[in-house]
């Protein structure tokens, strides 16, 4: 075979060509199918402290945490060790504690879990506790609620059930079902 062979070249040149070709494209490739890395906490603070505004301007609601994190995917943010002082436009603000807590994205709810422990602010005579293992207050409507079961001491009295509503604006309590109690003279 005569290298020097018009024929010859062409084809080599064509084959060397060809494979230059082959050889970009697949290095263009590698760098498509290689991802970037992606953090999956869009933030992360130690003792925070979140405040509310009502229409008015006026403070609804102070929650503070140990550590608080945010999920970059889906926008939750996550909280341990939460404390919220929520005052609304009522005469009884409540204290409501628990060790673990989130806030989803675009609602105005605090959702609460984890020995959950909500108690008015008000005299010992009237203090009314109430404990659960979860929690949802949301702050538009001055509503807390579960579906879980629930403990609340009123003066010398305990009230078990299983679901609640506590309406804090009207300082009204509704329980769901399977109410029972032990109420003292």
């Amino acid at each position: 075979m005569n290298l020097n062979h018009p024929v010859v070249l062409i084809v080599l040149a064509i084959g060397a060509v060809g494979s230059g070709v082959l050889l970009l494209q697949n290095t263009s490739d590698d760098k498509e199918t290689v991802s970037t890395p992606r953090l999956s906490i869009g933030y992360y603070i130690n003792e925070a402290e979140l405040t509310g505004t009502g229409d008015s301007g006026k403070i609804l609601y102070r929650l503070r945490t140990r550590k608080a994190s945010q999920n970059f995917e889906d926008g939750v943010v996550n909280m341990q060790g939460v404390h919220v002082i929520y005052e609304p436009e009522a005469e009884i603000p409540w204290d409501l504690r628990a060790d673990t807590g989130n806030i989803p994205p675009s609602v105005n709810i605090i959702q609460l879990a984890g020995n959950v422990i909500a108690a008015t602010q008000d005299d010992l005579e009237t203090r009314m506790t109430i404990r659960t293992s979860y929690l949802e207050l949301d702050t538009d409507t001055y509503i807390a609620k579960t579906s879980s079961k629930v403990t609340i001491d009123y003066s010398q009295h305990r009230v078990y059930a299983t679901g609640m509503r506590a309406y804090f604006k009207e300082d009204r309590l509704q329980l769901i079902s399977d109410v029972n109690g032990k109420f003292l003279p």
